[in-house]
């Protein structure tokens, strides 16, 4: 089987540490040895740093474009992913599901930790639904969030993974960045993917996914960035799966996939992470989820699609 890791650590060596200056990034290596590049959290960042970052923590598992987003009056630029065994780049890599403590400091956003690491590290409930394990002497850790790691936290990581701080390549955005947005945005297999398996899809059946959103205008406060790439996802964005099953496998879920179907459908998400205490993993699960699913069954040639683009809702909190 191949390596994630592997193949992660070849695109963070090939196309980013060459590049970090003409990125707008900035690298720094710490006193344990691990290697962070600054992508969008005190260095700036951009379109190119953000669509790295997006290759790195799929591991290459997909293709990473920009795209346009056009619905009414909404004219945005959007990011388009088309990925082959979403099951392994997703659940296995890009997933933000990694365990990091909250905490208890007033308007302090929970910070995400993501990428091929996961996969070694089997230490999380997204990373256990697909069978995949990986092991590399190096690996790559995508975090979100809004100060940069320090030996202390790579330390945590590298022992978690069993592997030496020296061998480990940290990629940091601040979410309401412009490739931090980017990289939120970007997550509409991985949530979608997700959904699919907690409705009750067999996601052995899924051949590959696409899926598009309209990337959210950065902003430096983290709360207000928190909420515009979530309702990005949430009621911009649209995905395409390719299976191979019954139509009446699509059937039984396809209703129970978009995001109106989701009883807090149209509650503010603002209020919704406020009353999880800032932290995305205490508010409502089920409203997690895309704006639009269609699925393209190989089997029979039926299409099947669920869903809709709230344009009010973007706009609100978009202008």
């Amino acid at each position: 089987m191949f390596s994630i890791n592997q193949d992660a650590v070849k695109i963070v060596k090939e196309k980013i540490l060459p590049y970090v200056e003409q990125l707008n990034c900035q690298k720094m290596v710490l006193k344990n040895g691990a290697t962070v590049v600054d992508m969008g959290l005190d260095a700036p960042g951009g379109w190119l740093a953000g669509k790295l970052f997006i290759d790195a923590t799929i591991a290459g598992l997909g293709h990473v474009d920009y795209g346009r987003f056009q619905y009414g009056s909404i004219d945005l630029p959007s990011i388009d992913v088309y990925i082959d065994q979403p099951q392994i780049a997703c659940l296995s890599s890009q997933f933000s599901s990694w365990p990091m403590t909250p905490k208890d400091i007033p308007g302090y956003i929970r910070p995400f930790g993501c990428g091929p690491a996961r996969a070694i590290a089997q230490n999380d409930f997204a990373v256990k639904v697909w069978d995949y394990v990986d092991a590399h002497h190096e690996t790559v850790f995508g975090l979100q969030a809004d100060v940069l790691p320090d030996e202390e936290f790579v330390d945590e990581v590298a022992a978690t993974c069993k592997i030496s701080p020296e061998n480990i390549y940290l990629l940091a955005v601040r979410t309401g960045s412009l490739a931090g947005s980017i990289n939120v945005c970007s997550r509409t297999i991985e949530t979608s993917i997700w959904r699919l398996h907690v409705k009750g899809f067999d996601i052995k059946k899924v051949i590959s996914g696409m899926g598009t959103c309209p990337i959210a205008p950065p902003v430096k406060d983290e709360f207000r960035a928190m909420v515009r790439v979530n309702v990005a996802v949430l009621y911009g964005g649209i995905v395409r799966y390719v299976v191979d099953c019954a139509d009446s496998e699509i059937e039984a879920v396809i209703d129970k996939l978009p995001t109106n179907s989701a009883k807090r459908y149209g509650y503010s998400f603002a209020k919704m992470l406020e009353e999880g205490e800032r932290d995305i993993f205490k508010t409502d699960k089920d409203i997690h989820g895309v704006a639009i699913f269609e699925i393209m069954n190989y089997a029979t040639g039926s299409v099947f699609k669920a869903g809709e683009i709230r344009e009010e809702f973007l706009k609100e909190i978009f202008y």
